[in-house]
């Protein structure tokens, strides 16, 4: 007498029991961990010109980041973990030269020797603007004015004033005078000192520029860029971030998100990174992906079994979840249907 068989479904639950039982054991997790590795030796095995298909790249990416991914998805995401990272570090009391080790520093300090640090035509645009000129303007005419008040020899306390202080008759007479004279003196002089330095100060801040790049490589000036790093290192970054309020951290997210929607509306960025993967392919594609990490001194080989750690949980939930139960069980119950042969 033949056992009675089951029904797919029954089949399917039994199949999928031992499917649990396998994915509460420590043996799947093992399995997973195999998996990975040997995935990641495949990888390595593999030609780059296999591997890279920049046409695919770029497909993907125009797939992927579209206006409606930015607005619906990754801009809310943006918006929300850069208001909470910046209220994060707004409470870190640590200087910020505590994040920067030695040799890090050694390394900033050779750049911030390099002259050609900052861009020239950025140094000249910087000392063009209005704002530049009108400083400049306003210290001049205060310099001149205090100039005039305390070296005029006919006005300046060292000056006549103090020799008619002096003087046993007259003198005073004489001062009040020259009060008079010094007060048409000074408004006759301060239009003077204005139409002097209108032109005056815009051809000092162009002045200004040509000093400060000739002189890039000069000692102080090296000093001094690495005096303001120095500074920085010094300050916390709750320091640094004290005047973000929510409503300056919400500008920056909207200018984030809407540079983000520039970017994916604009095909000329895909097609560079299109171009770009393809020039690699071209320079590399003969080498396998493990020699070419090789060529530059990269290898990764005990880097594989964290990740597979680190990603083992959610891989797990992902397995027991409705829909994944949902896949394993239509799998399950094709493979427990008869095989049909066709015969002629």
């Amino acid at each position: 007498m033949s056992a009675p068989s089951r029904s797919p479904d029954a089949t399917s639950d039994h199949s999928l029991a031992l499917i649990d039982e396998q994915l509460a054991s420590i043996s799947t997790r093992d399995e997973w961990l195999r998996l990975c590795r040997e995935t990641w030796d495949r990888a390595l095995s593999k030609p780059i010109r296999d591997t890279i298909r920049p046409d695919d790249i770029a497909a993907g990416l125009r797939s992927v980041a579209t206006p409606e991914s930015v607005r619906d998805l990754f801009g809310p995401l943006l918006r929300d973990l850069h208001s909470d990272l910046v209220a994060l570090l707004k409470k870190d009391e640590t200087a910020l030269g505590d994040y920067v080790p030695e040799m890090a520093r050694r390394a900033i300090d050779m750049l911030l020797e390099r002259r050609d640090l900052i861009p020239e035509a950025l140094v000249r645009k910087l000392f063009e603007q209005q704002a530049v000129q009108d400083a400049i303007y306003d210290t001049l005419y205060d310099g001149l004015t205090q100039f005039n008040t305390s070296v005029n020899p006919f006005f300046a306390d060292w000056g006549l004033p103090s020799f008619l202080k002096r003087m046993p008759i007259g003198g005073s007479v004489i001062l009040a005078s020259m009060e008079a004279l010094r007060s048409e003196f000074e408004r006759r002089l301060e239009p003077e000192i204005r139409k002097f330095l209108a032109p005056f100060s815009k051809r000092a801040t162009g002045q200004l520029a040509e000093v400060f790049l000739a002189k890039s490589a000069d000692p102080k000036f090296i000093q001094l860029r690495k005096n303001l790093v120095i500074f920085l290192y010094t300050q916390s970054l709750a320091e640094l971030l004290a005047r973000v309020d929510a409503a300056a951290a919400a500008d920056v997210g909207v200018a984030i998100e809407e540079i983000l929607l520039a970017l994916v509306a604009n095909d000329r960025l895909a097609a560079r990174i299109r171009d770009a993967a393809q020039a690699f392919v071209d320079e590399h594609g003969d080498q396998t992906v493990g020699e070419w990490l090789a060529s530059i001194g990269a290898t990764g080989d005990g880097l594989v079994e964290p990740w597979a750690e680190l990603l083992w949980p959610a891989v797990e939930k992902t397995l027991a979840s409705p829909a994944a139960r949902e896949l394993l069980r239509r799998i399950v119950a094709e493979l427990d249907q008869p095989i049909e042969i066709n015969r002629r």
